[in-house]
This record gives structure tokens, C-alpha cells and sequence, in this order.
């Protein structure tokens, strides 16, 4: 991504933004090619001490794919998305009217070093997960996974547990903070009728920045 620090963000939001946006892009580039695959990542709260920890899985077949199965150093870039869309320049007004398109967007892109878990280990990252969407999808009528049912333990064998170590990220909230505040109360005006997520990231970013200090055109 493109540097600019006027929309680089640290630590405590690429956490918050990890937590609200947990459906991730895994790449590698193992001998064979670049390999990419979806997963539900979470922070692992085990880890807390130990900067940005991440646990996942991936089927054995994706594992193999991305040379996961083979002795040696393993690194991914692991990518979280969360809220985006087009910014029309027809909703700038006064002296920002007439610049081009842009796209408004929050995003990680992190450099981790990855453990391969053994069974016992994948079979509570996956536990984990499980709980953790249920409490949000299901909280009254969702399921747990036994980890200790023979069933469940046997399935568990086509996962392969990932716990991924940050060892770098680049990571950027871009919210028109670039923009006159006329232009932005425009800009949220068109995405609460299109796009009302990223409406409310804006104002959670336009918060936060206030909460520093005042906005700072670039």
C-alpha cells in the first residue's frame, strides 16, 4: 500500500480492526507458486504478552498447498479487509470539488512467522472458533465442539492449526481524513443511504482523531 501517514495506524486499531473483521486472506509463496486462501483468524488471547498472535486452520489440502506440511521456515501474509467502498467525487464540495475517484478502506497486511500446531492444539484452535462465532451468531442456541468426541477429533485430522506470529504489519484506515470537514459530512451523507458500514467507520476514525487532535490535511 501506498505510504502516507496521514491514514497509517498502530497497534491498538489493527487489533480492534483484527476483532471486527475476522474472515482473512492467507498468502504464500511456496516453490510451487503464490497460494492464497480465505480463513477465520482471531487473536490468540493466550498470547497476549507476546505482540499481534493470530490462530487459524486450514484444510490439510490448502496446508499442503502452501508448503505448510514441510519441515523449514514458514511465512504467510495474512491480509484483514474491513469496512470499504468508491468515494464519487461528485459528493466533494467547495475547493475539494473536481479531484478524482478514491476508494475509502481499512486494511492489514501482516508479515507472520507460522507455527504448525500439533492434534490437541488444532483441536482447541478449532473450539475456539467455533465458540466464537456461535456466541456472536447463536448466542442462545449455538453449539460447542467436544473436543475430547472420537467423531470430532477424526474430522479434525483434514484441519492443520495455524498459530501465526506478526512480526511486521502495514496497516491503514482511509477515511477522507484528507478532506475539508464540508466534504466529509458530504461524503457520509451519500454513504449512509449506500454504505452505511463504512459511514460508521468514518465517524469512528473522524472520533478517534479528534480524540488526538485535530484532523491535519495532507
Amino acid at each position: 500500500m501506498q505510504p502516507n501517514p496521514l491514514y497509517r495506524i498502530g497497534e491498538a486499531e489493527v487489533r480492534d480492526l483484527l476483532r471486527r473483521a475476522p474472515w482473512m486472506l492467507l498468502v504464500s509463496h511456496p516453490a510451487g507458486g503464490p497460494v492464497a486462501s480465505p480463513s477465520p483468524v482471531l487473536l490468540d488471547d493466550e498470547h497476549e504478552g507476546d505482540g499481534i498472535v493470530l490462530v487459524t486452520h486450514l484444510g490439510r489440502a490448502d496446508a499442503r498447498l502452501h508448503g505448510l506440511l514441510k519441515q523449514g521456515d514458514r511465512t504467510m501474509l495474512v491480509v484483514a479487509q474491513g469496512a470499504h467502498g468508491y468515494i464519487s467525487p461528485s459528493w466533494y464540495v467547495g475547493g475539494d470539488a473536481g479531484q478524482v475517484p478514491t476508494w475509502n478502506f481499512e486494511m492489514a497486511t501482516m508479515t507472520c512467522d507460522v507455527e504448525v500446531l500439533d492434534a490437541d492444539a488444532n483441536m482447541r484452535t478449532l473450539a475456539k472458533l467455533v465458540e466464537h462465532f456461535e456466541s456472536v451468531y447463536a448466542p442462545e442456541h449455538g453449539v460447542r465442539l467436544d473436543i475430547d468426541d472420537e467423531g470430532n477429533r477424526g474430522m479434525a485430522m483434514g484441519t492443520v492449526g495455524l498459530r501465526l506470529h506478526v512480526r511486521s504489519f502495514d496497516a491503514k484506515s482511509k477515511m477522507s481524513q484528507n478532506k475539508s470537514p464540508a466534504t466529509r459530512g458530504s461524503v457520509l451523507a451519500h454513504l449512509d443511504a449506500s454504505n452505511p458500514p463504512l459511514a460508521d467507520r468514518m465517524r469512528a476514525a473522524e472520533a478517534a482523531a479528534q480524540r488526538q487532535g485535530p484532523l491535519v490535511r495532507q
